[in-house]
């Protein structure tokens, strides 16, 4: 399994926005990286900018998705995510809710914001006036922290899940989602 592991560690995944102008890395699930076309950064609106920023994080999950599915397939391992083809009621409630966690997260400045369900759909909005007022280097810092923002709470919702579905009971876990159903009683 260490095999499985470090090709896991190792899967770099890099695309291009639609219009070619921004591009994008992402190591071991993690965005490492987001350059401009030299010049292309003063020539975006935001909605333009935030259009080709979405699309390009669909295409580095599914690429991601794609080398995860791979390395496994190759190493003779099965990932289900079909809910059809679970193993038992525990697995099939956590597959069929996996892919609509909903997440959004807003940058350290408050001028870009991401949202996603189940990690298969993204979108990008940038306040209005955002490029004006941040340099290609700071709009760049801010997209990667938003971006990091997300992943993180992706992840911790994913956790939430895994433990409501196989009764993993963290302590953590089992107490946010204790004060979740109370909020949600009193709403």
């Amino acid at each position: 399994m260490g095999e499985v592991a470090d090709r896991l560690a190792a899967l770099t995944v890099r695309v291009s926005s639609p219009d070619g102008n921004v591009r994008a890395t992402v190591k071991a699930g993690l965005l490492e990286s987001v350059r401009f076309r030299p010049g292309a950064y003063a020539d975006y609106t935001e909605d333009g900018l935030a259009w080709q920023i979405g699309r390009a994080a669909t295409l580095l999950y599914v690429g991601h998705e794609r080398g995860v599915a791979q390395i496994m397939r190759e190493a003779g391992l099965n990932r289900r995510k079909d809910p059809a083809q679970a193993r038992d009621e525990a697995e099939r409630r956590y597959l069929e809710k996996v892919f609509t966690i909903p997440a959004t997260a807003t940058g350290p400045r408050g001028q870009v914001r991401l949202s996603t369900v189940g990690m298969l759909s993204w979108a990008c909005r940038i306040k209005t006036g955002a490029l004006a007022l941040l340099r290609e280097d700071e709009f760049v810092a801010e997209a990667g922290a938003t971006a990091g923002e997300i992943l993180r709470r992706t992840a911790y919702e994913a956790a939430l899940l895994k433990d409501e579905c196989f009764g993993l009971n963290l302590p953590d876990l089992a107490e946010e989602r204790r004060r979740r159903r109370e909020r949600a009683g009193r709403g």
